[in-house]
């Protein structure tokens, strides 16, 4: 009799835990994940082209004297104002004298042979061939100084124009080749530029005219505006990017050569392009980003790899391909994967 009850109570147990093993194995059921939708745009616009580029007056030149010598003194410093035609620097001029000087008595001295051989000639004494080689000798020393002269003009610097002395690159007493830079003068009386440089593709999108708005580190709560004035038509070779110049509109803000400018243009050329909510991108890189859409039974997704362009707003233009796609998932994204089933709560 106790061995007939151990034997119902051992089966009883393993009914149970058959029972137990049963109900443990049989799957959850999945819950859909609530996401909200918008719809994908097509629309004619003009895509903004972004660059960093820097500020620079609109007329810059390295000033230098035409004539080797020694700096006798130099009357600005870097960072000074200078006004049209003021004197800069000036050179020792005890050896460009003596060259002036010496110029002068052969030239006087030219004049009186030359004075000479024609009254001589004229008297039938001298030839006509004598009296051609005074007269060559004349103009020879006649040449010689007038270059003298105009050597001494420039034996000093004078500002070209009202401006500021951006850099100097010598001191006094200091010997200077010609044409060695002793000055970067800008001039203030042209409007202060930015360059910078573009690809082909933005190139040709770009026409002069075109509206521009600029930040500056230096005033980072203030937008400054332009216009496009010139397109280099060649590519830089070093870059391998074509130069496009912005000239700023008149402002009173303190700008310095050398700023760094960060410019937005916006083109005149529109261009057609598909853009989606900003919400409905995940995984965004650089200029890539996946989007989640809707499937055709309208209760799962498909991941997507998409090329992004710039972001106008809370919207973002799409490079890739998204005709055959009407929806994109902009709330809920982040709980899916691409195997998940949803539910549309709303449309936006």
């Amino acid at each position: 009799m106790l061995r007939k009850y151990i034997l119902i109570s051992i089966l009883s147990l393993l009914v149970f835990l058959f029972s137990c093993t049963q109900e443990s194995e049989e799957p959850e059921a999945v819950k859909p994940v609530p996401v909200t939708t918008a719809s994908v745009t097509y629309e004619e616009i003009s895509q903004p082209i972004q660059r960093s580029g820097l500020l620079a007056t609109g007329s810059e030149a390295r000033l230098s004297f035409k004539i080797g010598g020694i700096i006798r003194q130099i009357f600005v410093d870097e960072g000074s104002t200078a006004s049209d035609g003021q004197l800069l620097a000036a050179l020792n001029l005890s050896e460009i004298n003596a060259q002036v000087e010496l110029a002068r008595v052969s030239y006087e001295k030219a004049v009186r042979d030359h004075k000479r051989v024609t009254n001589l000639y004229r008297d039938s004494v001298a030839t006509l061939e004598q009296l051609q080689d005074t007269k060559t000798a004349l103009d020879a020393t006649q040449a010689n100084l007038d270059i003298a002269q105009f050597n001494f003009q420039h034996a000093r610097i004078l500002a070209p124009a009202n401006g500021r002395i951006l850099k100097r690159f010598a001191e006094e007493n200091e010997l200077v080749g010609p044409g060695s830079p002793v000055f970067y003068f800008g001039s203030s009386d042209a409007n202060w530029i930015v360059r910078f440089g573009v690809t082909d593709r933005e190139l040709v999108r770009l026409s002069p005219g075109d509206p521009a708005k600029i930040v500056f580190d230096a005033y980072p709560d203030q937008r400054f505006t332009g216009l496009v004035t010139e397109i280099s038509e060649s590519v830089d070779p070093k870059s391998g990017t074509f130069e496009v110049e912005i000239t700023l509109a008149d402002t009173d803000a303190r700008l310095v050569s050398g700023f760094v400018a960060r410019v937005t243009i916006h083109p005149g050329q529109k261009q057609w392009h598909y853009l989606i909510p900003v919400e409905a991108l995940v995984e965004a890189e650089v200029d890539s980003a996946f989007i989640y859409t809707v499937s055709d039974t309208g209760d799962q997704v498909q991941k997507i790899k998409v090329h992004t362009g710039p972001i106008l707003g809370n919207r973002v233009i799409i490079l890739s391909n998204l005709k055959d796609i009407d929806k994109v998932i902009v709330a809920g994204n982040a709980y899916l994967t691409g195997e998940s089933i949803i539910n549309q709560v709303n449309t936006e």
